[in-house]
Parts: C-alpha cells; structure tokens; sequence
C-alpha cells in the first residue's frame, strides 16, 4: 500500500514538472514576436520587434521568429532608382512601338534621315550666304568710314555709318551663332536617327524570329 503511495506521489510530481515546463513553453512562444526587424545605421546592425522609425530610410530586412529572411524592404534611394529603371524600360517600349509604326522598312527611315538633315545642311548654306553678304556690306562701310575719318579725324564719320557698322557686325555674330546651333542639332539628329536605325534592325529581327 505505501509502495504505490508513493508511486502516485512520483507520478504526480512528474505531471506537475511536465504542466509548468508545457506552460512556460506556450508563454515563451506567445511572448516571442512573430517578426523581427533588422537595419543597419552607422555601421551598427539593429534588431526589434518593430520596423524602423521614418527617420531611418536605409533600407531594412524583415526576419521570421527562426531568423529567417522572409522581406528585404529597399531605402528610399533604392525605391527611387527602381522606379527611374521601370520607367526607363516603359518608355523604350514606347519609343519601340513607335519607330515601328513611323517606318514601315528602313529606307522610310533613311530617306526621314536624310530629309531632316538636309533641311538643316541648307539653313546653314543659306547663313553662309547670308553672312557673305553681310561681310561685303560691311567691308563697303568700313571703307566709307575709313575716308570720312581721315578728311575728319578719327571717330568723326557719320552717326548713320557707325550705327550701320555695329549693326551688320551684330547680325555676322548672330548668323555664325545660329549656325553652330543648327551644326550641334544636325550632329544630335544623326546620332539619333543612327540609334534608332540600329534599334529598328533589332526589332525587326526578333519579329522575324518570332
């Protein structure tokens, strides 16, 4: 009779150690987070059940309760540099669309080429011409000056003939400035319309595979 008292009373504490072990388990597992964030600023890596203040915009991972990484969340920088590359891709899906419904083969993109270009060839050849003109002008004012200030003396010609002078001499100026414009547009436009030649080929090429 008292072997199996105390066979129960062992029992009975055993049971008692197993409850308080289960329950401390349970506890510890409620208590535990179900994510855990991790950033780094400074140089020093963070850990908490919380994400990160706005203040932090480094970037962060989100871990699982097993240390797990289950989301990397990328700081703003990275955010913006991600949008900038799809927004990137989505317009060179709409620059593709529409060089191939502009030219239906290439020559129609060549002859555009050189339609463009020579436009701009034959603005600059009519500066050309124009300051030729100018320059002749010019050389006859210069000489009509030159008389009227040695019978004068130097600065003494004719208003009208200085006022000439500065004016045709402005408009030399604006003439060679238009023309190194229209020489940078014509060597911007070349190099475009030679990339798009190249990307035309590259689409054509995969539509034919395709």
């Amino acid at each position: 009779m008292k072997l199996l008292q105390n066979h129960l009373s062992v029992r009975a504490c055993l049971l008692a150690v197993a409850s308080t072990v289960l329950c401390s388990a349970v506890n510890a597992q409620q208590a535990a987070p179900s994510k855990v964030y991790r950033w780094e600023d400074s140089g020093l890596t963070t850990y908490q059940d919380r994400a990160p203040s706005s203040a932090q915009d480094n970037g962060h991972a989100i871990l699982s309760k097993q240390g797990v990484v289950v989301k990397e969340v990328l700081s703003r920088e990275e955010r913006r540099e991600a949008r900038r590359v799809e927004r990137d891709k989505e317009l060179a899906k709409i620059r593709d669309r529409a060089l191939l419904a502009t030219f239906t083969t290439e020559e129609d993109l060549t002859r555009t080429r050189d339609d463009r270009i020579g436009m701009i060839d034959g603005l600059i050849s009519r500066l050309d011409d124009r300051i030729r003109i100018l320059s002749e002008r010019l050389s006859v004012v210069d000489k009509r000056i030159l008389q009227q200030e040695k019978s004068r003396g130097e600065a003494n010609a004719q208003d009208s003939l200085y006022a000439e002078q500065h004016s045709i001499q402005r408009n030399i100026e604006n003439a060679w400035s238009l023309i190194d414009s229209k020489a940078a547009e014509r060597s911007v436009v070349a190099v475009k319309f030679e990339e798009d030649l190249i990307r035309y080929r590259e689409l054509k090429t995969a539509m034919g595979r395709n």
